[in-house]
C-alpha cells in the first residue's frame, strides 16, 4: 500500500511540474519581450488562446439571438471581417522588412503576431461587451 502511495505522489508531482507543457500560453511572456523569435511565439500562443476564447464567446452570443434575427448576419459578418482584417497585419511586418513579403529577420514575424494579438484582444473585448449587454 505504501509503495502505491509513493508512486501516486510521484505521478502527481510530475504532472504539476509538466504543467507548462499542456497549459495555454502564459501571459507572463509579455513581461519578457525583447525582440526576436520568442516574442513571436509569445504573441502567437496568446493569440491562439484568444481565438479559442473568442470563438466560444461568439457561439454563446449567437445562441442567445432569436432565429432569423438580422443581428445574426451582422455578427457573422463582424467575425468574418475580423478574420479578413488579419491580413492587414502583414503591412506592418512587410513595411519593417523593406516591403519584402517573406522577411528572414527574426523580428518581423513578431511584428505580425503582435498586431494579430492586439486585434484579437480588441475582438474579445467587443464580444465580451456584447455578451454583457445582451444579459442586461
Amino acid at each position: 500500500m505504501r509503495r502505491i502511495e509513493s508512486h501516486l505522489v510521484g505521478i502527481v508531482i510530475g504532472l504539476l511540474l509538466s504543467h507548462p507543457v499542456w497549459s495555454k500560453t502564459d501571459a507572463e511572456c509579455l513581461k519578457h519581450l525583447g525582440g526576436g523569435y520568442s516574442d513571436a511565439e509569445c504573441y502567437a500562443g496568446l493569440r491562439h488562446d484568444l481565438e479559442t476564447a473568442n470563438q466560444q464567446l461568439y457561439s454563446r452570443i449567437r445562441a442567445s439571438m432569436p432565429a432569423g434575427n438580422v443581428h445574426l448576419m451582422q455578427l457573422d459578418s463582424y467575425m468574418h471581417a475580423q478574420d479578413n482584417a488579419l491580413k492587414f497585419c502583414e503591412l506592418q511586418r512587410d513595411a519593417g522588412a523593406d516591403w519584402q513579403s517573406n522577411p528572414d529577420g527574426s523580428m518581423y514575424p513578431a511584428i505580425y503576431e503582435q498586431c494579430a494579438y492586439e486585434m484579437r484582444t480588441i475582438e474579445g473585448k467587443f464580444l465580451n461587451d456584447l455578451l454583457t449587454l445582451g444579459r442586461e
